[in-house]
Order: structure tokens, then C-alpha cells, then sequence
């Protein structure tokens, strides 16, 4: 079925609910024998439905005008002022000796109900009686509303339908209604009084609040549904208007029939709840006229429109304001509105008939049900017809229609927004498509200009003239830009697609934060800028990716950066229920207002603002989405020439602790291993040559890296952070390599490293770093920290084996070298050293024949010693090494004399302990060479050894020639074969085998002081 055929069923079925609810009272009516009162009395002994149905008391009443009489003045005789008149009517409409009465005052009102049997339970239901009433059933008070009084003073107006019951066993009651208004321009008994028995009156008065509580909420209901959708629908006032028309006739509805708002607020006064209801009737025409002026779509002109809402405001202030009230007039007033909203209709009907707009028939029902309800209203007004004789279904088919109408105009709308939105998706994908397609293109060239500029200023085309370097670094530059550009337009692509998938794990911000500042305050070297982290560390641990977090950073730091010529640029944190709030705040130029709103915007820049700005504004539409997909938000404020701040949240990890768990044992060793948190630091030796420490805040991570590596016949050790590494760096177990994750709590990867360089050069121990996303800038910061090499995460098993491999092969090798520093250590003879020993022991032979044979001795020591190739490696006694010491400064003494003196200061414990070979000798050479024997009158060394807390202290100290302390800080690492490979190869083997290293102090001019410590071990 098309949506015409549905528009006419709907037509059809209104028209006939409509008639129905027309017919059947109308029918009922004209069927009805219920007897009507006849001068002051209504005999009902002959009518059977007393008992199981209401009777509505009309007709003639006995009527005592300004008199209000009680049950006791009829009982011995009939009061003065007595007359006939009809009920329901206003008493302004009565006459009394041809006048009529004052619209003011008090009355009494008499009936006497002849009952078809005696006795019974029995109830009377008013609708209003104006506008304060009490009730009296054979001399029972049983309904009072308000308190009448003959005066102003003395009367309490109220307005609202209520019931009262009573009981009586004669066949006959008497029902006495006082009335009085002081405010009222209609008065007495307006609407039917209904009588009959208790269960019949609870049940019409149950009715009657059932449809007024349905009218209330159903058009409650549409008026909230309507406000939200004009709200959305900003451009479209006629929604909101026909919502304000829904939510005032439904409070129209709460004071009119049973008028429910009074008992919802019993302090409500008569008088408000008066103005209530006109205010409410003038609204409702108001917002009807006013639907009407937008849905005509310009059908109006501006003069109509001022004019309707002048006349509006007048009548509201006017009733609100002033005692001058408009009931007398309302049925006037609601007549010529009604007519003009039916004229209204009716043009936007033939409007929409003539342009063949299918809304059409919803709008006839819409004319038809208006019409119908403005007759039942003027019957209210002027018939005095009960407001509920009819179903109320007018109203409401009338807003249906409305409400289908616009939902098929919109529907109109939607479908061609929609074809356009088809076609507007087709060009958009294509233009994705294209610039996809394109970036991917340029990467290639891109890179391969970056690569070749880089190479022409690094010297590969010859050497350049400053002009030429200038332009080659502007190409350079230029590249970097267009391949920033180039990701961040297949980053916007892959985001428009939803195509990124996110590793979330649990990160400790201040690490992601760290690593991305440490770039770029690299970047910014030699600009008046200071850029600080205060976000502190080991306290907030967030659920992210580590690699978009990282570029979240690096897109607000970055942007931060364009518009901050000198300043500052800092990062901070603060905890709001579930999130993290991370600022990044600036002092540069900042943002001008009506900027600000759009600068999330794809392509939106702040144009000639900042002459460093650059790329084409998608940085921050980017970081929006990221952080959008991450669960958070940003937010953005600045003042111009004061600077810039982005806020933006992030989950926190639950208890602000990771929720990680790390089952099993590992495969790749015997089994009888297991990682677990609280066993870490830990080590598995699997037999392996080589020993690998592994670094890694994520268990698995870690659980992956031992499976492989011990798969591989590595040894390894597992470290949870930063501080616990440094800390089995310093212990005596030695590693071939060390692989280092970036992002880890406490200190980062890139602090560890350059930790790590402090005492192990890169050959000494390389650093395999583990990343989320090599980019040039990530690795160049590594590189600078002292990393070997990069893997980025999460990585191929075969790409890390042949890492690993290269790097340990790196390390042996370098072992070797060590190894065979050691033996020429042992093996270096100078001919100079041995020529003058030999002239020393001959030119005893003739002066102290002893001392030669001594001499030749203490040679033969030596040159054992330095021809053992074997023992390069193995461990020699203290003794030993400290006989070498003294063979060699025996000679040494006999060669200089006086010049030279040598103290030894040496526990007995210390000598059977072991050490490495060729530990201190070399170091009392050197200080005898290069300390004592540059100068004229020579002098003293002291050699002491000690033993506590189970190690052993060496210490050489000399009064010699010093070192220069341009000197001093090179010395341990120094290449020279001047200072030939002596310390440079204690302090290696120091490093590693005890994981320490030499400390050398000296002054120049006053002496020198070389000491190391080792382990006491036999």
C-alpha cells in the first residue's frame, strides 16, 4: 500500500471515529425518558435506571435569590423570594419581576427527588457551580466547594468537580444547593448535576477523570516529543510552536471538566486557576496560528505575524495582571479564533491539494476535526453542554493529523536528502579513494627525496656551498612536511572508514607522555621555548593504545608548537571520576573566538595567524577521532595573545591499577619455571651461550619474549621496569644483550638507555628497543638515548631472532676483542723496558753481584707471568697478581733509586682471595710512567689492599704529575697508543665480570688516585 492509499484509510477511519463519537450521545439523547424537574420537583418513581444508571437533575428549580438558606428554614415554613427557574443556566440569565439579576451575589437553589423505592446509598456529582457551592441531601451537608457567603468578605471561592454521598431511608430527598460569586461574570449552576446511586456516581466520576488524565498525559507526551524534535530541527519553528500548542492544551485540559490541577495543588486559588484557563485557551489559538505561519513556509508576512503576537501578549497581561477577566467573552474570543485557524487550514490545505503534496488528506482530517471541535467547544459556551458529553477524541485526532502531516513533509524532505546524500557519499568515497591512493603513491618519492637531500648535505655529492646546503635542508624540510601531510591523510581515511583498530592496554601516561616530549624538545633546541612534563609518574595508569596515545601527543604538542614563537609548553593531568583529564597548554597567540568553534574541523586552519603554520588541518580533526574512539573527549580554550589549552579524557585502569593477569607455565625450558608478578625479577637458563635481559612493563609481552628466546637456547632474565634492570645491571651476572621496551612505569625506555650508556658502550652491551611505531623521529630519539637497533611492536618472530642474533654476535664479538686486549696486555714487552732491565742487572753483576741475582729473579717472575696466555681469563690469586706488582716495581726501583718509592699496605685476609689477572699491575705502571717519572725528583706510590663487607677495596695512589681534567674524563675509554690499552681494558673487564668499573680522582700537579671494588670471592 503507497503512502496515498494509507493517508485516505487514515482519513476514512477518523471520519468515522468522529462520527461515532458525535452519534451515539446525540442518539442516547434523543432516546432518552429520564424525567426532567417540574417547579421544583422531579419525580423518578416511575423511572427504573435510578438504581444502576445517573440522572441528570435539569429543569425547573426552586431558585431564593440573595438568601442562602440552610435545611432548617423549610421546615416550619417556606422562606420569601421564592422562584421557578431552569437548571443548568447562569443566574445573570433569570428574570425576577422583569429584571435581570446581577451576574453578583448568593443564591439557594431547592429540589425535592420523589425515589421510585425508600431508602438507600445514593451520590450527586457536580462539574462547577460558580464559583463556591455547599450541598445539603435531607438536612446532610455532603459537598462543600469553597465557602459562600453573602459578601466578598465572607465568601471563599473554588474551582473544581467533586462527589458527595449520603444515605436516606424515605422515598423522598431533598437537595439544597447554596451558591455565591463575587468574581464571577457567569454565575449559579452552569453544568447538569448528576444524582443516583453511590456505585453509579463513583463510577461517572472514575470516567470523567480517566478521560481528562489520558487527554493530560497523551498531549504531555506529544509536547515533550515535539520540543526534542523542534530542538534537533532548529530550522523548523513550526514543530516547536505545535509543540507549545500540545503542552497548553494539555494544561487547558487540567483545569477544565474535572479540573484535576486543583487537586494536584489544593493551594491553587480560584482566581489563578481562572486565569489559568483563559491563558491557556488564548496560547493554544496563538501557537495553532503560528504552526499554521510556518508550515505555509514564508505564506505570512511579518506585519501579520508582529500583529498576532501583540494581540497575544495583550490579552495574557491584561487577564494575568489586571481583574479584568474574559470568561464572559472567551467562547467570543475562542469563536474568531477557531474560524481564523479553520481559514488557515483551509488555505494550506488547497495549497498542498493544488502542488499534489500527498500530506493532503491528513490535512482534510485535520479541517474536519477542527470544525468539530470548535461546535462542541460554542456548545460548552453557549449550550452549557458538559465538556465530556462527546469523547474527547477531537483534539487529539486533530494533533494526529498535524503530526502525520509534518512526518510526511519531513518524510518528503528525508527521501530527497537522502538521494543527495547517496550521491554526495559516492563523490566523497571517490575523493577518499583518490587521496588515499595518491598518499600511498607519494610515500615512495617522498622518501626517496628526504633520503637523497639528507645524503647530499651529510656529503655524498661533494662538499657544498652555503647557498646550496640552505636550499638542500629547504628541500629536506619540505619533504618532512609533505610526508607528515601524506600519514595524516591515510590516518584521516582509515578513521572516515572506521579501518584502525585499537591495542588497548593498560600505560602508565606519564611514560607515553615523556617519550613524546623528549622528541620534541629535541626539536626544539635553539628556539626561546621550554616545554615540561608535570604529569608524575607511577600514579596514573590508563586503558590506551600506546602508539595512537603517542600520537595524540605528538599531533597537540605539535600544534602547540606552529603557533608558539617563545614561551612555554607544558603537560598536566587531573583525576575526575573514571577518567584521566590530560591538558596540553601553551602561551603562544592562541585561537580568536569565532575560530574556535570549528578547529576540529577537517581542513581548518587558523590561516595567516602564525607563519609557522603548516600541513592542511587535519592534526586536530585526527586527534578528535582518536580520542573519541578511545572513550574520551576534548575540549579546547584559548584567549587570544595569552595562549592555547586542550583537555582531553582518557579511561583510567580500574582502582587506578592494570587489571592484567599472566597464566602458566612457559614453553621453551623444563616446565618447572612459571612468570608471575610477584616472582619477578627472574631468570631461565636453558644451557645457552649467550644471556638476554628483557624489559617489559606488559606480562605478554614478556611471556612472549621468554617463550622465543629460550625456544632459541637463550638464557634470559625478565625485568617488570626500568629500576629493576638498572639494579641487575649492577649486579655481578653479566648479559650479552638487553631488549628494552619504550614505554614502561617509573622511568622510560629512552632514560633506561642512556642509564645504561653511563657505564656500557654500545658494544659493551646493545640495546634492542621495543616500540609501538618506529617513525623517523621515535628512532632518532632512541639512537640519541644509545639504542643498537629498533623493533616496533607488536613484530615478527623471525625479525626478532635476526635482531637478536646480530646484536648478540655484536657482543661476542667484542668479547673476543676484550679478550685479546688482554693477552697483548699480558704479552706487551717493550724492547725499551727489557733492554733496560738487562743493563741493570749487568751493571750490578760488578758492583753487587746479590743484588744482580735478585734482579735476574724478580725478571724471571715477570716473564712467567706475561708468557702465561693461558690465564687470560681465569682467575689468579691476590698473592699472585700482587707478586707480579712487586717484580715489576723491583726492577723499576733498581733503575731509578731514590726517585722512586712504592708503599704496600695489604691485609693478610686479601691475599688468598681470586681475581681477574693483570688487575693492578698495570695500574701501579701507569702510575709509576705517567705519574712519578715525568717529573725530575720522582716519588711516591702507595698500594693498598682491603678487605670489608666481602669485598675487596684496591686503591694506587701517587704524588705525581696528575692528569688534566680535559684528559680525565676520556681516559677509561681512550683509543691512544700513547696511554696504550691498560685501563681501558681493567675497566671493561671490571664492567664485565663484577658490574663495576675504575674510579679515577686526580688533581694536576698533586697526584693521582686509581681505585676499583670487587667481590671478596675465593
Amino acid at each position: 500500500m503507497n503512502n496515498t492509499n494509507m493517508q485516505k484509510s487514515f482519513f476514512v477511519i477518523m471520519l468515522l471515529i468522529m462520527a461515532a463519537s458525535l452519534a451515539v450521545p446525540l442518539f442516547r439523547l434523543s432516546l432518552s425518558d429520564i424525567p426532567k424537574a417540574v417547579k421544583g420537583t422531579l419525580d423518578l418513581r416511575d423511572y427504573n435506571g435510578v438504581r444502576d444508571k445517573t440522572v441528570k437533575l435539569s429543569g425547573e428549580w426552586e431558585f431564593y435569590f440573595g438568601q442562602l438558606l440552610t435545611p432548617e428554614d423549610f421546615k416550619n415554613q417556606e422562606p420569601s423570594g421564592k422562584t421557578i427557574q431552569n437548571v443548568p443556566a447562569s443566574w445573570g440569565s433569570y428574570q425576577i419581576e422583569g429584571e435581570h439579576l446581577p451576574p453578583q451575589g448568593s443564591a439557594t437553589y431547592r429540589l425535592r427527588i420523589l425515589l421510585p423505592a425508600e431508602g438507600g446509598n445514593f451520590g450527586i456529582k457536580i462539574t462547577c457551580i460558580s464559583a463556591s457551592a455547599r450541598i445539603f441531601a435531607d438536612d446532610q451537608l455532603i459537598l462543600e466547594c469553597g465557602s459562600p457567603g453573602n459578601s466578598p468578605e465572607t465568601t471563599v471561592h473554588k474551582y473544581y468537580a467533586d462527589t458527595g454521598y449520603f444515605q436516606t431511608d424515605d422515598g423522598e430527598v431533598e437537595i439544597l444547593v447554596q451558591a455565591a460569586d463575587f468574581s464571577y461574570v457567569n454565575s449559579g449552576i452552569l453544568y447538569e448535576i448528576h444524582f443516583g446511586d453511590q456505585k453509579s456516581i463513583a463510577a461517572l466520576r472514575m470516567y470523567d477523570s480517566f478521560l481528562d488524565i489520558s487527554l493530560i498525559s497523551g498531549m504531555s507526551f506529544l509536547a515533550l516529543y515535539f520540543f526534542g524534535l523542534g530542538l534537533q530541527r532548529k530550522k523548523s519553528a513550526e514543530i516547536l510552536f505545535f509543540a507549545l500548542y500540545c503542552l497548553v492544551s494539555s494544561l487547558q485540559a487540567s483545569v477544565r471538566s474535572e479540573a484535576l490541577l486543583n487537586y494536584a495543588l489544593p493551594a491553587l486559588s480560584y482566581n489563578t486557576s481562572l486565569k489559568i484557563l483563559i491563558i491557556s485557551y488564548t496560547l493554544c489559538l496563538y501557537a495553532l496560528i503560528k504552526f499554521l505561519y510556518h508550515a505555509q513556509e514564508g505564506g505570512s508576512s511579518r506585519r501579520a505575524n508582529l500583529i498576532i503576537d501583540g494581540i497575544t501578549l495583550f490579552f495574557i497581561l491584561l487577564d494575568w495582571f489586571t481583574d479584568f477577566y474574559l470568561w464572559g467573552y472567551i467562547y467570543t474570543v475562542a469563536l474568531v479564533g477557531q474560524i481564523y485557524v479553520l481559514f488557515l487550514l483551509i488555505a494550506l490545505l488547497a495549497k498542498n491539494t493544488k502542488g499534489g503534496s500527498e500530506g493532503r488528506y491528513y490535512l482534510f482530517s485535520a479541517v474536519v476535526s477542527s470544525l468539530i471541535h470548535l461546535l462542541t467547544i460554542l456548545a460548552n459556551f453557549i449550550l452549557l453542554w458538559e465538556s465530556n458529553l462527546f469523547l474527547p477524541v477531537f483534539q487529539p485526532i486533530f494533533v494526529l493529523s498535524l503530526a502525520l502531516y509534518m512526518s510526511e513533509k519531513y518524510e518528503n524532505s528525508f527521501k530527497t536528502i537522502e538521494k543527495l546524500s547517496d550521491r554526495l557519499v559516492v563523490l566523497d568515497k571517490l575523493k577518499d579513494d583518490f587521496l588515499a591512493k595518491t598518499s600511498h603513491e607519494l610515500k615512495t618519492p617522498l622518501n626517496g627525496i628526504i633520503n637523497i637531500s639528507q645524503s647530499l648535505l651529510d656529503g655524498a655529492g661533494g662538499s657544498l656551498s652555503r647557498a646550496q646546503a640552505e636550499d638542500i635542508r629547504l628541500i629536506t624540510s619540505i619533504g618532512k612536511r609533505l610526508s607528515t601531510l601524506v600519514y595524516d591523510i591515510l590516518d584521516y581515511s582509515k578513521l572516515k572508514v572506521m579501518d584502525i583498530q585499537l591495542h588497548i592496554v593498560c600505560l602508565d601516561v606519564h611514560q607515553v607522555a615523556e617519550s613524546t616530549v623528549d622528541i620534541f624538545r629535541y626539536l626544539i633546541k635553539g628556539r626561546p621555548i621550554t616545554l615540561e612534563n608535570k604529569i608524575p609518574p607511577n600514579q596514573h595508569l590508563i586503558w590506551a593504545d600506546e602508539n595512537r596515545l603517542k600520537q595524540i601527543f605528538s599531533n597537540l604538542l605539535d600544534n602547540s608548537l606552529k603557533y608558539t614563537e617563545l614561551g612555554s609548553i607544558s603537560l598536566s593531568c587531573r583525576q575526575d571520576g573514571g577518567f584521566l583529564w590530560i591538558q596540553v597548554s601553551d602561551t603562544g597567540i592562541g585561537i580568536p573566538a569565532d575560530k574556535l568553534k570549528d578547529i576540529f574541523a577537517p581542513y581548518e586552519q587558523l590561516g595567516e595567524q602564525s607563519a609557522n603554520q603548516r600541513g592542511i588541518g587535519l592534526g586536530l580533526t585526527i586527534t578528535q577521532q582518536l580520542i573519541e574512539l578511545h572513550g574520551g573527549q576534548i575540549v579546547a580554550r584559548s584567549e587570544p595573545g595569552q595562549g592555547t589549552s586542550f583537555t582531553f579524557s582518557i579511561p583510567l585502569a580500574k582502582d587506578n591499577k592494570p587489571q592484567r593477569s599472566l597464566p602458566g607455565d612457559y614453553v621453551g625450558y623444563d616446565g618447572s619455571e612459571s612468570l608471575a608478578t610477584e616472582a619477578l625479577p627472574q631468570t631461565v637458563h636453558v644451557g645457552g651461550e649467550f644471556s638476554i635481559l628483557v624489559v617489559d612493563d606488559e606480562f605478554s609481552n614478556l611471556k612472549a619474549l621468554m617463550n622465543i628466546l629460550t625456544l632459541n637456547q637463550y638464557n634470559v632474565t625478565v625485568a617488570i621496569n626500568g629500576e629493576a634492570a638498572l639494579h641487575l645491571l649492577k649486579g655481578a651476572f653479566h648479559y650479552d644483550l638487553c631488549i628494552l621496551d619504550v614505554m614502561m612505569p617509573g622511568i622510560s625506555g629512552y632514560e633506561v638507555c642512556r642509564k645504561i650508556r653511563e657505564t656500557y658502550s654500545p658494544l659493551e652491551l646493545p640495546i634492542l628497543l621495543l616500540t609501538a611505531k618506529a617513525l623517523p623521529e621515535d628512532m632518532e630519539a632512541g639512537f640519541r638515548a644509545g639504542a643498537n637497533d629498533f623493533i616496533e611492536k607488536p613484530f615478527e618472530v623471525r625479525e626478532l631472532k635476526c635482531r637478536v642474533s646480530t646484536l648478540v654476535q655484536l657482543k661476542n664479538s667484542m668479547d673476543l676483542l676484550l679478550k685479546k686486549e688482554t693477552a697483548f696486555l699480558q704479552a706487551q714487552i717493550r724492547p725499551h723496558f727489557l733492554f733496560n732491565a738487562l743493563n741493570t742487572i749487568y751493571s750490578f753483576c760488578y758492583t753487587n753481584p746479590g743484588k744482580a741475582g735478585e734482579l735476574l729473579a724478580e725478571l724471571g717472575v715477570f716473564l712467567r707471568s706475561s708468557f702465561d696466555f693461558s690465564s687470560t681469563a681465569s682467575l689468579v690469586t691476590v698473592e699472585k697478581e700482587l707478586r707480579l706488582v712487586k717484580a715489576y716495581v723491583a726492577i723499576e726501583e733498581a733503575r731509578f733509586g731514590s726517585q722512586l718509592e712504592v708503599e704496600y699496605a695489604v691485609e693478610p685476609s686479601v691475599l688468598n682471595f681470586s681475581i681477574l689477572p693483570l688487575m693492578i699491575q698495570p695500574i701501579v705502571e701507569n702510575s709509576i710512567r705517567h705519574g712519578l717519572l715525568k717529573r725530575s725528583q720522582g716519588g711516591k706510590v702507595s698500594l693498598s689492599l682491603t678487605h670489608s663487607e666481602d669485598c675487596i677495596q684496591v686503591e694506587v695512589i701517587d704524588n705525581g704529575v696528575g692528569i688534566p681534567a680535559s684528559v680525565l674524563k676520556d681516559l677509561i675509554h681512550a683509543k691512544s697508543e700513547t696511554r696504550g690499552v691498560g685501563l681501558t681494558n681493567i675497566s671493561r673487564r671490571l664492567l664485565r665480570f663484577y658490574g663495576t668499573t675504575l674510579t679515577i680522582f686526580s688533581v694536576e700537579d698533586h697526584g693521582t688516585t686509581v681505585s676499583f671494588r670487587i667481590p671478596a670471592k675465593t
